[in-house]
């Protein structure tokens, strides 16, 4: 017990020197992109570093509450980033840094103490579904970020479409994916592959809403409406992931 408070401590040390990285990134991330990505990479691993540490302390995924969950949502989209460091953009990069940075802050309103693991937690589902999860909401993040910069862009627009486009492709495989494991978890924890539950009704409405998204390529006239939707998306993102553990309630609350 006092190796696991011992560890943690040093977690959040680590995590509050993280914290004065990302904010002196804020200047770096103007910077040369090889400058601006192996600063950034090396705040990550410290980052990342924080999350172990966490998880050695419960002996278990470290995603039990809401500071590791908001912590490691924050992750990764530091980690999307890092995948288009070299975008030129520097509405994107720090549109995209910003939504990071702005969780990474918001995790220090939630107490971060140790939080071992509930019975229902207790399977391989979970440990495979919201990271998953984390990972598709920082691509459409992404998406949305590639939505703002191309209103501000006179030139070549492509480079932006093609982010949002990965950020629909990609992030709609990875939700798909991670609804799968979802299922299953929910089936061992609640007996249920499917809960009239405030987090699984937004999570079908957003996968809906991101089917619909794709869809657009088949109908020409309506492509235009792609950039505007990454960015209505984002709302919903937000309705989803957060609004449904302060806003309605839910069984998901700890997400």
């Amino acid at each position: 017990m006092e190796t696991a408070h011992f560890l943690n401590q040093v977690s959040i040390l680590i995590y509050w020197i993280c914290f004065g990285a990302y904010s002196i990134y804020w200047v770096f991330g103007f910077t040369r992109w090889k400058l601006r990505f192996f600063i950034l990479l090396g705040i990550v691993i410290l980052h990342i570093v924080t999350i172990i540490l966490r998880g050695i302390s419960i002996e278990y995924f470290p995603l039990t509450n809401k500071f590791e969950s908001f912590n490691a949502f924050a992750a990764a989209a530091f980690i999307i980033l890092l995948i288009y460091a070299k975008t030129e953009s520097p509405i994107y990069r720090m549109s995209l840094f910003g939504v990071g940075y702005g969780f990474y802050v918001a995790a220090m309103l939630f107490p971060k103490g140790l939080s071992y693991a509930p019975p229902l937690m207790l399977t391989i589902w979970y440990i495979l579904h919201v990271p998953l999860s984390f990972f598709c909401y920082a691509l459409w993040v992404s998406a949305m970020a590639a939505a703002v910069a191309r209103y501000f862009v006179s030139g070549e627009k492509r480079p932006y479409d093609q982010i949002i486009d990965s950020g629909f492709q990609y992030g709609l495989i990875t939700f798909s994916i991670s609804m799968i494991f979802g299922g299953l978890w929910g089936y061992v924890a609640w007996g249920s592959y499917f809960l009239w539950d405030a987090k699984v009704v937004w999570s079908v409405i957003i996968w809906f809403f991101y089917a619909t998204c794709l869809h657009l390529d088949y109908w020409p006239e309506a492509k235009w409406l792609k950039p505007p939707m990454a960015i209505a998306g984002f709302i919903i993102l937000l309705m989803t992931y957060v609004g449904t553990s302060f806003l309605i309630g839910s069984s998901h609350s700890f997400q």
